[in-house]
C-alpha cells in the first residue's frame, strides 16, 4: 500500500476514534465509546484482534476498500497505538459487542 495514503486512512482513524476509550481488563485491550456502547476493537494479548464489522465497513467505504484489503491496515493502526504486535483479525460483531461490557 501507498504510504502517503496508508498515512491518510490512519489520521482519519485517529480522528474518528478519538473520542474511543482504551480500556486494559480480563487479558484484553478494548477501544470502546460507552455513550454509544459499542466496541471498535478488541486486542487480546495473545496477539488476536477483533474488529467491529459495522464501524470498519463503514469507514472502509470512503477509501474504497473491501475487507480482505483493510483488515492489514486495522492491524498495523493498533500495532502503532499500541505498540503491540497484531498475529490474527477477526470480525465477529458478538464477542467484540459483548466482552468489554463486563469491564
Amino acid at each position: 500500500m501507498n504510504i502517503r495514503i496508508k498515512k491518510r486512512i490512519f489520521d482519519k482513524l485517529y480522528e474518528d476514534l478519538k473520542h474511543a476509550e482504551i480500556i486494559d481488563c480480563m487479558g484484553s485491550i478494548f477501544f470502546v465509546d460507552r455513550d454509544k456502547e459499542y466496541c471498535y476493537l478488541e486486542y487480546e494479548k495473545s496477539g488476536k484482534l477483533w474488529w467491529g464489522y459495522q464501524f470498519f465497513d463503514n469507514f472502509f467505504l470512503l477509501f474504497s476498500m473491501e475487507q480482505f484489503q483493510y483488515e492489514r491496515v486495522i492491524a498495523d493502526w493498533v500495532e502503532e497505538v499500541l505498540n503491540c504486535k497484531v498475529g490474527t483479525t477477526q470480525s465477529p460483531i458478538f464477542k467484540v459487542q459483548i466482552g468489554w461490557k463486563r469491564c
